[in-house]
């Protein structure tokens, strides 16, 4: 496992076509495996396992591959709000302590209502970024 992960090397191709052909150096990967790789997705489940575990007690979280699905709960509009503020910083604290960055343009805030409940307008304040209530989306 050790010489799978260790003395890996990257760089970036900028338009691949050969007259103008650029790279960038070759640099040290110190962290991750690599994209494609055959033991990459199983590696990064394991890596991850411990996510949903910082959250199970306020929220439930559903992991597939390398997505996540949170699903929050309560019938009191401000204890739904202090539950996601409370995950989100869960998260954003998980993420930073494992040398991981979340893809805010693909996190989503999508409320499910009963229909004599008002749409309530809550906002999710992560760091760098804002969510707001979206419509639909694809799962």
């Amino acid at each position: 496992m050790e010489s799978y992960l260790e003395n890996s090397y990257q760089r970036i191709f900028v338009n691949n076509s050969k007259p103008s052909k650029q790279s960038s150096k070759q640099v040290h990967v110190k962290h991750g495996a690599p994209q494609g790789s055959i033991l990459g997705p199983l590696l990064f489940l394991i890596y991850i396992n411990d996510l949903s575990l910082s959250i199970n007690k306020l929220a439930n979280p559903i992991l597939f591959a390398d997505d996540m699905t949170i699903i929050i709960s309560n019938t009191n509009p401000e204890e739904f709000k202090n539950k996601i503020n409370s995950v989100m910083t869960k998260i954003t604290n998980w993420f930073q302590s494992n040398l991981l960055t979340m893809n805010c343009n693909k996190t989503h805030f999508m409320q499910f209502l009963t229909k004599k409940q008002n749409e309530r307008k809550t906002q999710i304040i992560a760091p760098n970024s804002i969510h707001t209530n979206i419509n639909s989306t694809k799962f």
